[in-house]
């Protein structure tokens, strides 16, 4: 299997998600609290901001904004091998844990930022774990709701959306209400998503065209978010990396 490509920049936000071996289904309770103590740990270790996270019995998604030094690459390893170090301890399994290395999507803000946490909290209520989000206890729902900052960072279009915590929480619910009405859109294989003009300008900071990429387009539901470049995965780094 090739090995997908990785884009990354300072001050990227980016939609990681990462996938059991053979897409086993491996997690239960004590699996679920073991990732989220170390999530937290890599919000202390690294610079990264977190604004979402949603824990599968299969694969999670994180939603988070590395700082001035990009460390995506960094914590993501740390995360991983961490959890599957424990986890095997813990359950006295063998081999690999994860299957292969995480992808992650670069997400315009503006543009797609409360899709994106929208999708995550709508994951386990389209896998039938739960009515709402509210419900699941393993995704960051709860502490948007209450903005505890103990497990959760909040992104100023966040906080942008009412003078207190339950205007805010109340503004992105209606967010979320139309959001659940809709198809879901994977991005399992976007490295990029955001307006037409956005998804340009990363195709050309990272030079696809003049380095051969095989650079795809698609339409995104909605209209305001309508490309996304799909990339072959040999290529990867940082705009103007070379």
């Amino acid at each position: 299997m090739s090995r997908p490509p990785r884009f990354s920049y300072a001050h990227a936000v980016h939609h990681v998600t990462l996938r059991c071996n053979n897409r086993e289904f491996l997690f239960t309770v004590p699996s679920f609290e073991l990732f989220h103590g170390i999530l937290q740990e890599a919000r202390c270790k690294f610079r990264l901001s977190l604004y979402n996270y949603c824990l599968m019995t299969n694969h999670v998604h994180l939603l988070f904004k590395v700082g001035d030094a990009d460390v995506l690459s960094e914590a993501m390893h740390w995360i991983s091998s961490a959890f599957s170090h424990r986890f095997n301890k813990l359950t006295g399994r063998r081999g690999h844990l994860w299957e292969g290395r995480f992808r992650s999507t670069i997400i315009e803000e503006d543009a797609y930022f409360f899709k994106a946490m929208a999708y995550l909290d709508l994951n386990p209520v389209r896998a039938r774990l739960a009515v709402t989000p509210l419900e699941y206890r393993w995704c960051g729902h709860r502490a948007l709701r209450d903005e505890n900052e103990a497990e959760l960072d909040f992104h100023a279009l966040y906080l942008g959306g009412g003078r207190d915590a339950r205007t805010r929480y109340e503004s992105y619910m209606r967010l979320l209400e139309q959001d659940a009405k809709t198809a879901p859109v994977s991005l399992a294989t976007a490295y990029f998503v955001g307006s037409p003009r956005f998804v340009a300008r990363m195709e050309k900071a990272f030079r696809l065209v003049e380095r051969g990429a095989w650079v795809a387009r698609r339409e995104l539901p909605g209209g305001e978010t309508s490309a996304i470049i799909l990339v072959e995965p040999r290529l990867g780094g940082r705009p103007g990396a070379k």
